[in-house]
């Protein structure tokens, strides 16, 4: 009999997000946050799982000719310790892993890229599932421009009370204006340019203008006083989950005054305001998949 794990990076929301080129899409930050998820030949246990989860192995069967019989062999474990409904991509994290981890288990062979259709199928997706960052549309999977590189900093995350229901939040181009559209090309520029040299400052400048771009769809209450608190401190720029309720603070901690920074937030927002305070990293997405014979 043969087990497989799965480990795949939830997200500080997504370091930009808006539409480029008449597509809607977004660059996932991914963070050393994880879902985990073990499939094995055993008693099977499909009706216990998240109806999102069970619809994306509907799918994955359905695709791939996978005789259905085989669904009362698998047995799933699922754990996480990704905030839920908080624009962490919780819910991509676990979809996204399951589909790794089925193609591992049936010997499928799906790519970074067939996972990211597979789960804009099931609902807006974050693109976690691959190794290097790309601008990504978010409802249907493409790939519209890939960056050569990934982001490695540090991040506190606010977690501020509440939650979004990612599946009804507003997809539209609606609230966009010409503007707007030349605005986010602009941050599309910026950040490309930031990877590209490796310059956290002007990663941190385009994260920072496409958060209060997406102001005028989903307002975060308190992201001008963390973003004028990063910069008297050393940060980089903030982050937000555009859909979700988190706010992170991008640093490298050799010109970070951190607990300045804690302290100074605690004084300027009410400790009721927010669930909890995060520190985590940035780092590279893709999903961790191992087997073993038991």
């Amino acid at each position: 009999m043969r087990r497989v794990k799965v480990k795949t990076p939830g997200t500080c929301g997504e370091f930009i997000q808006g539409w480029f080129d008449d597509n809607p899409c977004l660059v996932s930050c991914p963070i050393d946050r994880y879902s985990s998820i073990t499939i094995e030949e055993g008693p099977g246990n499909l009706n216990r799982l998240k109806p999102k989860t069970v619809k994306l192995i509907e799918e994955v069967f359905r695709l791939y000719a996978i005789p259905n019989e085989e669904k009362e062999k698998l047995h799933i474990t699922m754990d996480t310790e990704i905030p839920l409904e908080k624009g962490m991509a919780s819910s991509t994290a676990d979809i996204a892993g399951m589909a790794a981890g089925l193609s591992e288990y049936f010997g499928l062979g799906l790519t970074p890229k067939e996972i990211g259709a597979l789960c804009a199928v099931i609902e807006p997706s974050d693109n976690l599932m691959f190794s290097e960052l790309n601008l990504f549309n978010h409802l249907n999977g493409a790939v519209l421009k890939n960056f050569d590189g990934c982001v490695e900093a540090d991040l506190i995350i606010v977690d501020f009370h509440g939650g979004i229901d990612t599946m009804s939040f507003n997809e539209t181009q609606d609230d966009y204006s010409d503007k707007d559209l030349e605005t986010f090309s602009e941050i599309v520029n910026l950040f490309e340019k930031g990877v590209r040299t490796k310059s956290l400052k002007d990663i941190g400048a385009a994260c920072t203008k496409s958060a209060f771009l997406n102001q005028k769809r989903l307002k975060k209450q308190y992201l001008e006083e963390i973003t004028t608190l990063s910069k008297r401190f050393g940060g980089l720029g903030t982050v937000i989950g555009h859909s979700g309720t988190v706010i992170g603070v991008m640093y490298k901690k050799e010109n970070f005054q951190e607990a300045e920074f804690i302290k100074a937030l605690k004084t300027h927002i009410p400790e009721t305001a927010y669930a909890e305070l995060y520190f985590n990293h940035l780092i590279p997405g893709g999903i961790t998949v191992s087997q073993e014979e038991i």
